[in-house]
């Protein structure tokens, strides 16, 4: 549902759209939960073999629900760096090009069919608790520390 607020001192001309889209946010973390998790270098690069490796051998709906979420957490990092050259490895490259083959952005929906928007119009997915894409919340992605 679409809502409109009028705007203090303006005689209707603007007018402040809530919730456009179906973008309601069903999980809203706290400032204490909403914090990227932070992980090394060979942690990220272990975290990214792993998610290539269940892509290309198993059919989505076999990936455990854990499983699901590094995949997301590790291409919202690469998603959210894009311009960080030490992030966009071959290894990132070789992950967002399997995702890619696999259509994961899409086909995770027939996984977890309850998605909503979230903010910048990537989905969240309430049975797991996390955002693929958009403008994800912190906490859907990685800090890597050297």
């Amino acid at each position: 549902m679409v809502g409109f607020t009028r705007c203090a001192g303006q005689p209707g001309l603007l007018f402040t759209v809530k919730n456009s889209f179906g973008q309601t946010q069903q999980f809203l973390p706290d400032s204490a939960h909403n914090k990227p998790e932070k992980i090394t270098w060979n942690e990220f690069h272990q975290r990214i073999d792993r998610a290539i490796k269940l892509l290309q051998t198993k059919e989505l709906l076999a990936i455990s629900d854990s499983d699901h979420v590094n995949i997301m957490m590790c291409l919202n990092t690469i998603f959210l760096n894009d311009s960080d050259k030490k992030i966009k490895d071959a290894r990132s490259k070789k992950l967002l090009s399997v995702a890619q083959e696999k259509d994961y952005r899409h086909n995770i929906a027939k996984v977890y069919p309850g998605w909503s928007f979230n903010r910048g119009m990537g989905q969240y997915y309430p049975q797991i608790k996390m955002e693929l894409y958009g403008t994800p919340n912190l906490y859907a992605t990685f800090v890597i520390s050297k």
